[in-house]
């Protein structure tokens, strides 16, 4: 499965929704996701333009379609809700917006929470340089 984000071309926006939704799917499978509190966002293509498709709030990642995505500005503006009433995660939407613009060469941004991360999390040593990759 080519999970490249080269969306420039005919259908670069549909192909995104598509390749965003396969991830979605794909970050399920892996167990990398926790309910509903984490988010994955894509730039769509387009010069000048600040458009993000990001997931409804409430759908859990194997729930979440391509036509379910939202398609948002970076200044909060709701161009396309999806196929839900659910709207955003002002959190997420917060944190995705400001790494978009702060980074444009940036097509897409994961958050995600790994039970091994959420296990080091809850140590009260946290993550010890055990290893000499720990090191570097």
């Amino acid at each position: 499965m080519d999970l490249s984000l080269n969306l420039n071309g005919f259908g670069g926006r549909s192909r995104g929704r598509n390749k965003l939704a396969t991830l979605y799917r794909l970050v399920d499978l892996f167990h990398w996701s926790q309910a509903i509190y984490n988010h994955i966002s894509l730039r769509l293509p387009g010069e000048g333009k600040h458009e993000i498709l990001i997931n409804p709030f409430g759908l859990l990642y194997r729930e979440i379609t391509a036509s379910s995505l939202v398609k948002i500005t970076t200044d909060g503006r709701i161009i396309d809700p999806g196929s839900t009433p659910l709207g955003i995660n002002q959190a997420g939407y917060i944190l995705h917006t400001a790494i978009h613009e702060a980074f444009p060469e940036i097509k897409c941004v994961l958050h995600v929470h790994t039970s091994i991360g959420a296990a080091v999390a809850s140590m009260e040593c946290g993550l010890l340089p055990i290893t000499q990759g720990m090191l570097s």
